[in-house]
């Protein structure tokens, strides 16, 4: 059966613009989770209603918005298994146990978010806070056990070596990613509900006064929390370096220092530093002369949090899984010898250079067919005109700097002599 690809926009795009906005709804899951149940507590021991109804309010939108979020994690279960099938079958068998407990605690979030948004008036104030510290509980659960599949994908730690699902999941840097990745979510939840509390404390209404208050709130928080951001990126920079920098190149931590994630990676510390900056004159200026200095820090963090998606990405690149699974989604040479026992995979070997050449289409185009973020194929016989030896060569093992994002040919010989032939025809 043919791959399946996206037109115009390609398979890439389309699952990143999926993930994009299932990540902005359920990051401010675990940010708006943890904001209502503090602002009803805080409302409750200041007998303050403002507060009250201010994570009555949150609690509404949070209600609302996991069934959109259990719509968009079911279209990216879909997208996987349709468009990255081999990838997805042996991440959901690998990470199977996170998998499974992942959904079962995101279906305990949806029940208590709306058990929370629904029991204001019918329960005691002790018990309906109750209600929210486990919502709070399961979306931060929830954070975790994604955050744990996404860790090991850039850094398999042990699991290279164990094939034990317990090391898929207990990673090096499972604690130090997990903090950096809940931390920001509590810092944008808070700062969404700041940025939207400012516009409405610009318009003149009888709630002028209330969305003041709320948003002097939410910049408290947000303003604090955000001095914590750039500790948990360094302690989280410092465990990457310690458990990758030995590893073969181009491993995670040359990716973030000079390869494929650096641009990423400079431009999210540029940003951070941006937010800081801007949350330090905050601080100095006082709430209403400094509140735009903590709106543009705002910004900068939600463009920042995005990109350091795109960071973690690029540092496992060449790889879907590092060093395990290739882009073309197949088993990296070592990884296929230990998973066969050292055993030569040469039976049913595909010697027909177009079939070959299907997972060589994630990345490149060859005569308007495939993708584009690696080069097109078409003119490749003029360069490598009478040198098929040395383009087997660059495609078994490609030099420096090709390799940074171009994995070494996972096939066998007579599929790499067949895929040489297919892209030297005329």
């Amino acid at each position: 059966m043919d791959r399946i690809d996206f037109p115009l926009l390609g398979n890439s795009i389309i699952m990143a613009v999926v993930i994009l906005v299932h990540v902005f709804f359920a990051f401010f899951a675990v940010g708006g989770s943890v904001l209502a149940v503090v602002s009803e507590w805080w409302g409750t021991k200041k007998k303050d209603n403002d507060y009250i109804r201010l994570a009555r309010s949150v609690s509404g939108f949070l209600s609302d918005m996991m069934k959109i979020n259990g719509v968009l994690g079911v279209a990216i279960v879909v997208l996987t298994i349709g468009l990255w099938t081999p990838f997805g079958a042996f991440l959901y068998s690998t990470q199977f146990w996170p998998f499974l407990a992942e959904g079962g605690v995101f279906l305990l979030l949806m029940i208590f978010a709306v058990i929370y948004h629904n029991t204001w008036d019918s329960v005691s104030r002790g018990m309906h806070i109750f209600y929210g510290l486990l919502t709070a509980f399961f979306a931060i659960m929830a954070g975790v056990l994604i955050n744990a599949i996404w860790a090991f994908m850039m850094v398999p730690g042990k699991w290279m070596e164990t094939q034990s699902r317990w090391d898929a999941f207990n990673t090096p840097i499972l604690s130090e990613s997990t903090t950096h990745l809940i931390l920001p979510c509590l810092i944008n939840g808070a700062l969404l509900v700041f940025v939207w509390t400012y516009w409405k404390s610009t318009k003149p209404s009888e709630d002028q006064q209330y969305y003041q208050k709320v948003n002097k709130f939410t910049a408290s928080i947000g303003g604090t929390l955000l001095f914590l951001q750039p500790i948990s990126g360094i302690l989280f920079l410092l465990k990457v370096k310690s458990a990758t920098e030995a590893l073969p190149t181009p491993n995670p931590w040359v990716q973030l220092t000079g390869g494929a994630a650096t641009p990423f990676l400079y431009t999210m510390i540029g940003l951070g530093s941006v937010a800081v900056i801007c949350t330090i004159l905050y601080w100095v200026m006082g709430h209403e002369k400094g509140r735009k200095a903590l709106l543009a820090a705002s910004f900068a963090m939600f463009i920042a949090f995005f990109i350091g998606g795109f960071t973690r990405e690029r540092a496992r690149k060449p790889y879907l899984v590092w060093n395990v699974m290739s882009m073309d989604q197949q088993f990296t040479k070592t990884m296929k010898d230990k998973l066969s026992g050292g055993a030569e995979q040469t039976a049913g070997a595909v010697v027909n250079g177009e079939q070959v050449f299907q997972g060589c289409k994630g990345c490149h185009s060859y005569k308007g067919q495939g993708g584009s973020t690696g080069p097109d194929l078409t003119n490749v016989s003029q360069k490598y005109s009478n040198k098929k030896d040395e383009l087997m060569d660059f495609i078994r093992q490609p030099p420096s700097p090709a390799n940074m994002v171009m994995t070494p040919f996972s096939g066998s010989e007579a599929e790499l002599e067949a895929l040489a032939d297919y892209l030297l025809k005329n």
